[in-house]
């Protein structure tokens, strides 16, 4: 069967492993097709998946900021089309808005720069590599049946001018600026705007180095350290707030075997502070093998268990509708494990509860986190009465009594009462420490305005990596 780049998608060919054409760069810099032979080691990379009218250019030569804005506006457009609806069942802003920050974040986190500099925001990631489970589907393929949306749709508009790797960190700006609210909204329509520049040339082949790099949420702050702090150059702080991207979406069993929403579904479409404030406003108690990967399966490599942490606070029975969840790698920022072990918080090995007083104001102050949303900690509400042992009692958030610490855990750890408590600086200083990181991301749950502004040089850091020659919106002399 004959094939072109034009069309690879699957829509014109048998199989995309076999029947394909490449983009070779002449010496005169035009753009050249050649077959592949069937027999040629296959790589997947979004180019290959990508539509173009003509030949899509491969490392941008200019750009203005009219044409900056008018990306922005098309990836915009994208969402019109999309339901309102947003509950625990479905989302689409949220799921769509997710999956393209994912995308852009499996695209930049290959970076080396503990090694040869290999990698970064060059939009070369392995679309077979079942850590890009999913991203298909807002890529090119089209997401939601009722309308089919991809980033695809606003790429061929600009694919013979704008290389899909600059493309891809603008349509990420995009959705974050265009979903966040208030004066943070403001912060980042300045940020990326003032802070983006051109001339990532899009890699197309020879990203193997980049499958298996990205963070396991297994390994905890490890694989935290590894990919943020040591190969990206970001400092904890700047770790922590580059993952406030949480914020949108959720994670499906079908792609990566974790399941929940990282905040309550209605904020999972607003690009705020939701993900830091959850890891103090409620508690949270492992949940095992969520993917019920079996011995047998173990065993014949089909899967690994993978292991989540869950709201279990009072009335979790409720809350387990929308199944509120957290990876290792997000609480481990601010909770260590229960014991004096190697201060991974794990949750295949650290049965304990994570959890925090408000009643720490002078050490761990988070009145205002609280106040800020809906005036609830634990998902009981500050100042409410209700009976406990045939009398009385009053919910007093931030009152400094034992009577209100032992309210506290109960609610807090409601469903898994009796086990540890897991270690932080938020029980008090005694009882750390915490998280490397659990300063920071108290700091940018209490103030969304903080952490926004926090979020775009750490962006900026992780979509320049790999690109020390980029220029400024309007340098557009040769």
């Amino acid at each position: 069967s004959s094939c072109n780049f034009v069309v690879h998608n699957n829509r014109g060919c048998t199989s995309h492993r076999t029947c394909r054409e490449r983009p070779r760069l002449t010496g005169s810099g035009t753009t050249t097709w050649a077959k592949v032979s069937s027999n040629e080691p296959s790589f997947n990379s979004p180019q290959w998946m990508m539509t173009c009218p003509r030949a899509p250019t491969m490392k941008t030569s200019c750009m203005t900021h009219e044409d900056y804005n008018h990306i922005v506006q098309e990836i915009k457009h994208l969402f019109v089309g999309l339901s309102d609806v947003c509950n625990s069942a479905d989302c689409e802003i949220a799921d769509f808005s997710g999956c393209l920050l994912r995308m852009a974040g499996h695209d930049f986190m290959d970076f080396n720069g503990t090694g040869d500099g290999r990698g970064g925001a060059d939009g070369c990631t392995d679309m077979d590599d079942e850590d890009n489970g999913g991203l298909a589907e807002c890529l090119y393929k089209g997401e939601f049946d009722h309308n089919k949306v991809s980033l695809n749709d606003a790429y061929q508009l600009f694919c013979h001018k704008v290389s899909l790797a600059d493309f891809i960190v603008i349509a990420a700006e995009a959705v974050m600026e265009h979903l966040a609210h208030g004066e943070a909204k403001q912060v980042f329509h300045d940020g990326f705007r003032h802070n983006f520049k051109f001339g990532r040339e899009t890699a197309f082949e020879g990203c193997q180095f980049s499958v298996g790099v990205l963070p396991n949420p297994a390994d905890s702050c490890n694989a935290v350290e590894r990919v943020y702090v040591e190969n990206m150059g970001l400092t904890w702080s700047e770790s922590a707030a580059l993952m406030g991207v949480h914020t949108l979406g959720r994670a499906d069993l079908r792609h990566s075997g974790y399941h929940g929403w990282w905040t309550a579904p209605e904020l999972s479409r607003r690009f705020g502070n939701s993900y830091y404030s959850n890891m103090f406003l409620g508690g949270w108690c492992r949940e095992l093998n969520v993917n019920n990967c079996t011995a047998e399966l173990e065993a014949a490599g089909h899967c690994h268990p993978k292991h989540q942490w869950v709201r279990c606070d009072v009335f979790h029975d409720e809350l387990d509708q929308e199944h509120e969840f957290m990876l290792n790698t997000d609480l481990c920022l601010v909770y260590s494990d229960q014991t004096d072990g190697d201060g991974q918080l794990k949750a295949s090995e650290d049965e304990c509860c994570a959890w925090v007083h408000s009643t720490k104001a002078e050490t761990f102050n988070i009145t205002t986190m609280i106040q800020n949303h809906g005036n609830t900690f634990c998902n009981r509400e500050c100042g409410s009465k209700y009976e406990v042992d045939g009398r009385m009692v009053t919910y007093e958030c931030g009152k400094d009594s034992f009577g209100q610490l032992v309210r506290e855990l109960d609610a807090c750890c409601a469903a898994s009462p009796g086990i540890p408590d897991c270690r932080t600086t938020g029980l008090g200083p005694n009882k750390g420490p915490g998280g490397p990181a659990e300063e920071a991301v108290r700091m940018f749950a209490n103030d969304e305005v903080f952490w926004a502004n926090a979020f775009v040089p750490a962006w900026r850091k992780a979509t320049h990596n790999g690109f020390p020659h980029l220029k400024s919106l309007g340098n557009c002399e040769a």
